[in-house]
């Protein structure tokens, strides 16, 4: 098996957050739309939906499904991402898997992991970890 490392950081492009719950002491359950343009090792863009728990601390903790649609000429296709993360101090951290089948084009075979730690202005630096047969 080949392990192949991809970094790069991705831009939100847009944030559209709906409240489906509120709370008296603050808290709150949103669903995000978001989307997103890679750079880097990656070059392509992505839609999230993520279902999010907002703390009274200003924590908050989410899950969600990430498309990600890759345009590079040596890689095209589609692969979906399963994300568990955290929003602590004003850091957004998440640690993500391969939805094992998802892919499609040539990332019909990839399966792996990643994680992402929220940077400045809207960004995010990636690291991916594809594991090739």
């Amino acid at each position: 098996m080949t392990k192949v490392v991809l970094k790069g950081v991705f831009q939100i492009t847009q944030w559209d957050e709906t409240t489906y719950a509120e709370h008296d002491d603050g808290s709150k359950q949103t669903i995000a739309n978001i989307k997103q343009s890679y750079s880097g090792d990656i070059t392509g863009s992505a839609e999230i939906r993520y279902v999010m728990s907002h703390q009274q601390d200003a924590t908050a903790v989410f899950t969600g499904l990430e498309e990600l649609t890759v345009t590079t000429p040596e890689i095209t296709g589609r692969i979906i991402f399963q994300h568990n993360g955290t929003f602590i101090a004003g850091v957004a951290h998440s640690q993500f898997t391969v939805i094992e089948g998802s892919g499609t084009q040539h990332l019909t075979e990839y399966i792996g992991q990643g994680e992402f730690t929220s940077t400045e202005n809207g960004q995010a630096e990636y690291v991916i970890t594809f594991n090739l047969p």
